[in-house]
C-alpha cells in the first residue's frame, strides 16, 4: 500500500509539472524575454548535467522537465506560429515535416517517462535448501539453424548450476516436423530428414528430450504451446486436444517421456548459450512473489552486428542493444512494464496456462504475451545482469528481416491490440507499451528529414516557416537541448549520433513495411532471422541501391544550394539552413554506404575480447608459462604470454585455467600463430577437440562465467564519447565506409581494364604524332597560304 501511495505522489507531481510546463511554454511573447527563457533554460540544463547528483532521482526528474520545457515551448511555437503556408506544395510539404517533428517531440516525451525512475535488480538467492526450489523446463525452439548452434546451446544448459532432478532440457524442432519432412520438394523433405536424425541423435547423447511436431503452425508460438501441452483452436490451422491424441496414436508421434511439466519455463533461443548460473540467479525472484510471470535477462551477443562489423565501430562503441537492456528495459520495470523478449528469460507456467499459453495474433509473440499477461494484473521484473551470449545476424539482409520482422509485430499490436485502449493496464503502462509500439513508425520521420531540405532546394517547396529570430530562440535550443538530454539518458551506452545512424540505415526498407502492415496487420508472416553465416569475401549487399540514390540526391542538393544562394540571395538564412541540414544527412548516406559493403567473416567461430589469466604448459619443453587471454571462442584462444618462450609450428600446448566450484580446465591445443603486438609475443591457439566430453568442457570455459559479460559491458560504459567529438568520429568513418564501398564496387572493373587505361595516354600521344606525319605527307608540295600582312600565318 505504501509503495502505490507513493507512485500516486509520484504521479500526480509529473502530472502537475507537465501543466505547469505547458502554461509556462507560452507564456511568454516578449523577444527578448524568449531569448533569455530558452538560452537560459539550455545553460542551466548543461550546468545540472554535468553535476553527478542529477544523475539519479528525484534530481534526475527535475533534469527532464527542464529539457521537456525546452522542446515544449519550440512545439507551441511551431503549432501556433509557423504553420503559414501560400501554395498547396508548401502547405504539403510543411505539414509532413510539422507531422514528422511532432512525432520525434512524442516519442522524445515518452522515452522520458520510461526513463525517468530506472530500476536496478540484482540477482535474487535462493533458499540454502533446494527442496523448495521450483521445477524448470529449458526450451530451446529451432527451425532452419545449424545443428551445430543448438547443441552449443544444449550442452550449456546442461551444465546449469540447478539440481537435475528438477531440470528437463527440451529441444523443440520446428524444422523436421512432419509437413516439412513430407514436403513435395525432395530437396526440403531431405533436409527435413537429415535435421531429424541429428539433432534427434544430438538430444539421445546428451540426454535432453527432443520434441517436433505435425505442422509448422503459428511459426515460434505454436511451436512453445505444443511442448506445453496447450493446444487450442485458432483459426483453420489450430489442433485441439483430441486431434493431437489422434495423432499420438495413430502416427504413434515419439512427443518423449515427455510432457513439459515444470513450473517456470526457462526461453531461450537455440543460439542463445547461457552461463552456469542462470537460473540460480533469477528462479529466486518467483519465491517472492506468486504474481510473478516474467523475470527477463539482456541478450548478450558474441558477434558484431552488421552495422557494427562494416563500420567497425564494435570494440570502439556499445553495441546497439546496450541502449535498449541497460537504460530502456530497468526504465520500463519500475513501471511494471519490462516485457518479455522471445528468449534469455524465466516464465511462470501457471500464468501462460491462464492466458492460452503464448499469444500468436502478431510474429512479436513475446510482446503479446507480456501484453496479455500485464493486462491480467501481474507482475514482471528485468534483472541487468547479462547471462545469455547469442548470436546477432551476420549480414545486412539478415539484420533488414529481422528488423522488419519486429517493425511488423509491433505495429500489429498498435493496430490489433492498442495498449491506450487495453482493459486491465494502468495509465503509466499504457503509456510504456505506446512508447514501445510507436517507436516503429521512426521509417516514416525519418525519410521525410531527409527529403524535406532537398524539397526547398530542388522546387523551392518551403518546408519552414519562421524568422532567424524564431529560429534561434525556438529551434536551436530544442535541438541542442534534446541533444544534451538524449546524451544525458544514454550517453554511457550509446554514443552520440548513433540512434540517428540506426534509423537511417533501416529507415529506407521500413518505409513500405510500415504502410504495408498499418494497412493489413493481418497480413505480416513469421521470418526467422539468418544467423551462424560465414562471409568468405567481401561483396555488396543486394539491398544498397537506395542508398546509391540518395548519396547522389545528397550531392544534387549541394549544388541546388549553389545554384540558390547566387540566384536567390534574398533567401540566404533559408538556403543556409537547407545546405548544412543536407549535408548533415549526407553524412549519415556515406554512414549507410559503408553498412552495405560486407566485410569478410570467415572466422567458423566468433571470437570475442575477454581479460583473464590462464597457464599455458609446453610437454615438449616441459615447462609452464603464465599468460593473459585476449580473445576467446568455440575454436580457440588468443593469449599474451608473460615471456617469449621459443615455439614450433602447431606446437601442442595445454591450456589450464581455474573453473568456478570445481578443478581447473585442461584444454589440449596446438600453437597456429605466432606474432608481436606492441612489442608482446602473442599467440593464436586453436582446441582439440577428439570427442563432445571434450567440446563440452569448452563450452563451459567459453561461455559458462557471465562475469565475462558483465566486464566487458562495463568497460565500454567506462568511456562516453562527448557528443561532438562522437559526430566528427562518424564523419571520418563514414568517410571510410563510403572509400571501402567504391574502392570495392570499381576494383574488378580496374583489374580488367586498368592496363589499358594507363596505357591510354602513350597510345593518344602516338596516335597525334602518326597524325602529323600523315597531314605533312598529304600536303607536301602545296603552296602556303599567306595571311593578310603577307607572312604565312603562325
Amino acid at each position: 500500500m505504501e509503495s502505490r501511495s507513493s507512485n500516486i505522489v509520484i504521479y500526480a507531481a509529473m502530472g502537475g509539472s507537465f501543466l505547469f510546463l505547458l502554461y509556462a511554454s507560452n507564456f511568454f511573447s516578449l523577444s527578448s524575454i524568449s531569448m533569455l527563457l530558452s538560452w537560459g533554460s539550455l545553460g542551466l540544463l548543461w550546468l545540472l548535467k554535468r553535476i553527478p547528483s542529477f544523475q539519479a532521482p528525484p534530481r534526475r526528474i527535475l533534469f527532464l522537465l527542464l529539457a521537456a520545457f525546452i522542446t515544449l515551448r519550440y512545439w507551441m511555437f511551431r503549432t501556433f506560429e509557423s504553420l503559414l503556408f501560400i501554395t498547396f506544395w508548401d502547405s504539403v510539404g510543411m505539414m509532413l515535416l510539422y507531422l514528422a517533428e511532432t512525432y520525434g517531440i512524442l516519442i522524445y516525451f515518452l522515452g522520458m517517462f520510461v526513463s525517468a525512475w530506472p530500476l536496478q535488480r540484482g540477482p535474487a538467492p535462493q533458499p540454502e535448501s533446494p527442496d523448495s526450489w521450483p521445477t524448470v523446463d529449458v526450451f530451446l525452439p529451432t527451425y532452419t539453424e545449424p545443428p551445430e548452434i543448438v547443441m552449443t546451446t544444449a550442452i550449456a544448459c546442461t551444465q546449469l548450476d540447478y539440481p537435475k532432478d528438477k531440470l528437463n532440457i527440451f529441444i523443440l524442432d520446428d524444422g523436421s516436423t512432419l509437413e516439412r519432412r513430407n514436403a513435395p520438394d525432395l530437396e526440403t523433405a531431405k533436409a527435413a530428414w537429415d535435421r531429424y536424425n541429428t539433432l534427434s541423435s544430438i538430444a539421445k547423447t546428451l540426454g535432453v528430450i527432443y520434441l517436433t511436431r505435425e505442422r509448422n503452425s503459428r511459426a515460434k508460438a505454436g511451436n512453445l504451446n505444443e511442448a506445453l501441452g496447450i493446444h487450442t483452436l485458432r483459426g483453420k490451422d489450430g489442433m485441439s486436444r483430441d486431434r493431437l491424441d489422434w495423432l499420438k496414436e495413430t502416427l504413434r508421434l515419439d512427443m518423449g517421456k515427455t510432457a513439459s511439466r515444470g513450473e517456470l519455463i526457462l526461453m531461450l533461443d537455440c543460439d542463445n548459450v547461457p552461463a552456469r548460473d542462470f537460473l540460480k540467479n533469477t528462479a529466486g525472484y518467483f519465491l517472492k512473489d506468486p504474481n510473478l510471470f516474467l523475470v527477463q535477462t539482456p541478450h548478450f551477443f558474441i558477434n558484431p552486428n552488421p552495422v557494427e562489423k562494416n563500420l567497425g565501430t564494435y570494440e570502439s562503441s556499445p553495441g546497439e542493444n546496450e541502449m535498449f537492456y541497460s537504460s530502456i528495459q530497468v526504465g520500463l520495470d519500475f513501471w511494471n512494464s519490462s516485457f518479455f523478449c522471445g528468449s534469455a528469460a524465466v516464465v511462470r507456467r501457471k500464468h501462460l496456462e491462464r492466458i492460452g499459453g503464448i499469444q500468436g495474433d502478431t510474429i512479436t509473440e513475446d510482446a503479446e504475451t507480456s501484453l496479455a499477461l500485464h493486462r491480467q494484473g501481474l507482475r514482471s521484473v528485468y534483472v541487468t545482469r547479462p547471462m545469455v551470449c547469442g548470436l546477432s545476424p551476420e549480414t545486412f539482409d539478415g539484420f533488414m528481416i529481422q528488423r522488419s520482422r519486429w517493425t511488423q509485430g509491433m505495429l500489429q499490436i498498435f493496430s490489433l491490440k492498442n495498449p491506450l485502449f487495453a482493459k486491465g493496464l494502468n495509465w503509466a503502462q499504457r503509456i510504456c507499451y505506446l512508447n514501445s509500439c510507436m517507436f516503429w513508425f521512426f521509417g516514416l520521420a525519418r525519410l521525410i528529414f531527409f527529403i524535406s531540405p532537398l524539397l526547398y532546394l530542388f522546387f523551392g517547396v518551403r518546408v519552414y516557416n519562421a524568422s532567424e529570430w524564431q529560429v534561434l530562440a525556438y529551434a536551436v535550443p530544442h535541438i541542442l537541448g534534446s541533444i544534451l538530454a538524449t546524451d544525458y539518458l544514454y550517453g554511457k551506452v550509446r554514443h552520440p549520433f548513433f540512434s540517428e545512424l540506426y534509423e537511417a540505415v533501416q529507415s529506407i526498407y521500413l518505409v513500405p513495411v510500415i504502410l504495408s502492415t498499418i494497412l493489413n496487420p493481418r497480413g505480416p508472416r513469421f521470418k526467422v532471422t539468418p544467423k551462424g553465416k560465414s562471409l568468405v569475401e567481401e561483396f555488396l549487399s543486394p539491398l544498397a541501391g537506395p542508398f546509391y540514390i540518395l548519396f547522389f540526391l545528397s550531392i544534387m542538393g549541394v549544388l541546388a544550394a549553389v545554384f540558390r544562394w547566387i540566384e536567390y540571395p534574398r533567401e540566404a538564412f533559408a538556403i543556409l539552413i537547407c545546405f548544412f541540414w543536407n549535408l548533415f544527412n549526407f553524412v549519415f548516406v556515406l554512414l549507410c554506404l559503408g553498412v552495405v559493403w560486407e566485410l569478410q567473416q570467415r572466422r567458423r567461430y566468433h571470437r570475442i575480447w575477454i581479460e583473464g589469466q590462464v597457464d599455458v604448459t609446453i610437454p615438449r619443453l616441459g615447462i609452464t608459462v603464465p599468460g593473459a587471454l585476449q580473445d576467446i571462442s568455440l575454436g580457440g584462444v588468443s593469449i599474451r604470454p608473460a615471456e617469449t618462450v621459443p615455439t614450433n609450428e602447431d606446437e601442442p600446448v595445454v591450456i589450464r585455467a581455474p573453473r568456478p566450484g570445481g578443478d581447473p580446465y585442461a584444454l589440449a591445443a596446438s600453437i597456429k600463430r605466432r606474432s608481436v603486438r606492441k612489442k608482446n609475443p602473442e599467440w593464436g591457439c586453436e582446441f582439440a577437440i577428439p570427442d563432445l566430453a571434450v567440446f563440452a568442457d569448452i563450452v563451459s570455459f567459453v561461455y559458462g562465467d557471465s562475469n565475462r559479460w558483465v566486464r566487458f559491458w562495463e568497460v565500454r560504459k567506462e568511456h562516453p564519447a562527448r557528443i561532438l567529438r562522437g559526430f566528427f568520429s562518424l564523419m571520418r568513418i563514414g568517410w571510410k565506409g563510403t572509400y571501402r564501398n567504391f574502392r570495392g564496387i570499381l576494383f574488378p572493373f580496374w583489374n580488367r581494364f586498368g592496363p589499358s587505361m594507363r596505357e591510354l595516354p602513350r597510345r593518344l600521344a602516338i596516335g597525334l604524332s602518326l597524325r602529323k606525319k600523315i597531314m605533312k605527307a598529304l600536303f607536301a608540295g602545296f603552296p602556303q597560304r599567306r595571311s593578310a600582312m603577307g607572312v604565312p600565318p603562325k
